[in-house]
């Protein structure tokens, strides 16, 4: 059985996955493992994930660190409970963030292992950043 029945046969299976968020995630993951199985030389041209981690490491760095910031320095929102902007941030600095920055370290590792790029060690770079500026907004939140 090739690829493409295989990836026929996947997609007759799970309608499901057309409805959940995961859809994009796995179609992207069946491109990777076609990926893996081609000729070395355009094996190295492929910068895909490298590029995915990274702008999902930036929106997930740049949320995370706008929310620490606000919260440490304490801005007043016009008038915005504090019950009000908790929630923001716990939605927005927090859980997106978290959720961005373990999508992008996953592209990133993906990327390493097809080739190699520095795209996918800077997508991991950033992640991990993402990820421990959300972590310290929890702690800042505590205090």
């Amino acid at each position: 059985m090739n690829i493409a029945e295989n990836n026929q046969k996947e997609k007759q299976e799970d309608s499901v996955g057309k409805f959940t968020g995961f859809f994009l995630f796995r179609s992207l993951i069946n491109g990777y493992n076609q990926a893996k199985e081609l000729q070395d030389e355009k094996r190295k041209n492929i910068k895909k994930y490298g590029v995915i981690s990274i702008i999902l490491a930036t929106i997930s760095l740049v949320l995370s660190v706008s929310c620490l910031l606000c919260s440490v320095t304490g801005v007043d929102f016009w008038g915005f409970s504090y019950v009000v902007m908790l929630f923001i941030f716990v939605i927005g600095g927090v859980i997106i963030s978290a959720l961005l920055a373990i999508y992008s370290f996953v592209f990133g590792i993906l990327q390493v292992r097809l080739n190699r790029k520095a795209s996918g060690i800077l997508g991991i770079i950033l992640a991990t950043l993402s990820f421990v500026s959300s972590l310290s907004l929890i702690v800042f939140m505590i205090l």
